[in-house]
């Protein structure tokens, strides 16, 4: 007998909105693919793209794909991550904010479905690659609306933005010290973790501000080890600053990356000292506001 016909369909190219995330099933894949077949891996020489493991902003991209020093370390964004996040939590057309823009990713997503997206970052050679990237995308014809962003402190630029201007709150803050990104005394990768999280804490708060009552905020965000292989609560310390911001937790979602090299990194580490092979994050959600207001902006996902 044929399937009754759902009512309301929330998959977007196939993938729901679970708790859990797969980035390995085919649904993923296939969407990374149409991202990357229009320009987001034209370095041909790096193998492997689709086997991302960490969603860090800060990435390979413009040491790679524009050959400029002195950017990034080891990681990039899933573009099908960044599309799903703005569609099921940002009106068409809407404006998004992010504090820690790194490379050109969720700015080209952005724009590409016509959505007005602001980033900030601190390093001038990472905003340049950006630039460069949204460049390619509009000679190409790829872009719908133009991405801006800002080069500097994340809590000193946003101070400068109007407050409750912004419908969507999206950003993968630095990991701490797991990834360092420039030498600026400002950049909070090089902060012990007591200024780090305080200069964090101080960022969502201004940020929470610039958001528009009744709309969505998401982070994407994992735990990491000190030194002594002590593992730091990052997105428990993201969900005390935004609910201290005056943001509500809404939404976790588990995020599993593809292995990649964990199989073969695991064994090792789980002999010297028992740490367990990490593929994951955490994709938080938190409205500021009324949650059915802020759905009813949104809009209904069949007509979108």
């Amino acid at each position: 007998m044929p399937t009754e016909p759902r009512k309301h369909k929330i998959d977007l190219h196939g993938i729901y909105p679970y708790s859990i995330l797969r980035t390995d099933r085919g649904p993923w894949q296939e969407r990374r693919r149409y991202w990357n077949d229009l320009g987001l891996t034209r370095d041909a020489g790096r193998a492997g793209r689709e086997e991302v493991e960490t969603f860090d902003p800060r990435s390979l991209w413009a040491r790679e794909v524009f050959n400029k020093p002195g950017l990034g370390t080891l990681s990039t964004f899933d573009p099908v991550l960044a599309e799903l996040a703005y569609t099921w939590y940002c009106p068409s057309g809407g404006r998004i904010l992010d504090p820690y823009a790194g490379g050109p990713p969720r700015g080209l997503v952005a724009a590409n479905l016509g959505y007005d997206y602001t980033g900030i970052d601190l390093s001038p050679a990472q905003i340049e690659a950006d630039l460069d990237a949204a460049a390619d995308w509009a000679a190409a014809g790829l872009l719908a609306t133009e991405p801006t962003w800002f080069c500097g402190d994340a809590a000193e630029t946003l101070a400068e933005l109007p407050e409750a201007e912004y419908d969507f709150l999206f950003s993968c803050p630095p990991y701490h010290n797991l990834e360092k990104y420039t030498d600026d005394a400002r950049d909070i990768s090089n902060m012990t973790w007591g200024d780090f999280a305080a200069a964090y804490r101080e960022t969502i708060a201004l940020a929470v501000e610039r958001l528009r009552p009744n709309r969505f905020a998401t982070y994407v965000v994992g735990d990491l080890r000190d030194s002594a292989g002590r593992l730091r609560a990052l997105p428990e310390l993201t969900v005390s600053a935004f609910v201290a911001a005056g943001a509500d937790y809404y939404n976790d979602q588990l995020l599993m990356n593809v292995l990649g090299s964990v199989p073969a990194r695991t064994p090792k580490q789980w002999k010297a000292s028992r740490k367990a092979g990490r593929h994951h994050q955490w994709v938080l959600t938190f409205v500021k506001g009324d949650p059915k207001l802020a759905t009813e902006v949104i809009g209904n996902p069949d007509e979108r």
